[in-house]
C-alpha cells in the first residue's frame, strides 16, 4: 500500500544548512518503492528549489505554508494552488505593523520590502521578531510563528490545508505520516495519528502533539517501511 510522508523542511531536513546524505538515500528510497514524499514549508518555491535541487525531488510541495502547492510531473513542478495577497490588504498590513517591526514581502521569486517594487503576485508577507504578535487584521490574514518570524498568509491558509489538497489530489485516503519541529507544524503534526519530531526537539508544544520521535528522516522512513 501507498504511504504518504509530509515533512517540514528547514530543522526537520535541511539542519546546519545541509541536507545529510542518509536522508537523501532514504527519500529515494522510499519514492523509488512506490511512495509519496513531500515537503510542507515556509519557505517559497523558488527559495526552496536551489536548495533541493540535485539532492532531493519531493512529489509535491507545499510552499508559503499552504498558498502554494506544486506536484511533480517527470523533471517538472505543476501548480495546482496558489493564494495571492492582493495590493490592498497588503497595503493595510503594511500600514500598521511596519512602524514597530521589520516587515517584509515575498512574490513568488523575490523578497522586498517596499509594495511599489512589487511586479508579481503576492505569495506571504513576514514580520521578523521573536515577540508574540496580536494579529489586528484576522478578517483577512493569518498568522503562523517560527522562530524569529511570524509569516503572514490570506486566511485560511495553513499547511494542514495544503496537505488535504495533496490528499485530494493524489486520492490518498490513509493517514499521513508527519514530521516537523516548529510552531507552523503543529497544525498538520496535530491533525494525524502518526505525527513526529526530531529527537533534538526541545519546543514543548511541537513535543505535545507529536506521537513519535526520531532521529532523523531516514529513521522515520526506515520505520515506514
Amino acid at each position: 500500500m501507498m504511504k504518504l510522508i509530509a515533512s517540514d523542511f528547514d530543522g526537520t531536513i535541511l539542519i546546519d544548512e545541509s541536507i545529510s546524505k542518509n536522508d537523501i538515500k532514504a527519500i529515494r528510497d522510499f519514492q523509488n518503492a512506490g511512495n509519496l514524499f513531500g515537503l510542507v514549508t515556509g519557505r517559497s518555491y523558488h527559495n526552496l528549489f536551489p536548495l533541493i535541487e540535485g539532492k532531493i525531488a519531493p512529489d509535491y510541495i507545499i510552499a508559503n505554508n499552504g498558498g502554494h502547492i506544486l506536484v511533480r510531473l517527470n523533471d517538472t513542478y505543476k501548480e495546482i494552488f496558489k493564494s495571492v495577497i492582493k495590493k490592498p490588504a497588503a497595503q493595510k498590513f503594511i500600514d500598521l505593523y511596519a512602524k514597530n517591526y521589520e516587515v517584509t514581502i515575498f512574490t513568488e521569486d523575490r523578497k522586498l520590502y517596499d509594495l511599489e517594487d512589487v511586479d508579481k503576485d503576492i505569495m506571504a508577507l513576514a514580520i521578523y521578531t521573536e515577540d508574540q504578535v496580536e494579529n489586528y487584521l484576522e478578517e483577512i490574514f493569518d498568522f503562523h510563528y517560527s522562530i524569529g518570524v511570524v509569516d503572514v498568509v490570506n486566511r485560511g491558509i495553513d499547511k494542514q490545508e495544503g496537505i488535504d489538497i495533496i490528499k485530494d489530489y493524489y486520492k490518498y485516503q490513509d493517514e499521513v505520516y508527519a514530521i516537523g519541529d516548529d510552531y507552523n507544524d503543529i497544525v498538520f503534526l496535530k491533525a494525524t495519528k502518526r505525527s513526529y519530531t526530531l529527537s533534538y526537539v526541545t519546543n514543548p508544544y511541537v513535543n505535545e502533539v507529536c506521537k513519535y520521535r526520531v532521529e532523523s528522516i531516514a529513521d522515520l522512513i526506515k520505520e515506514v517501511i
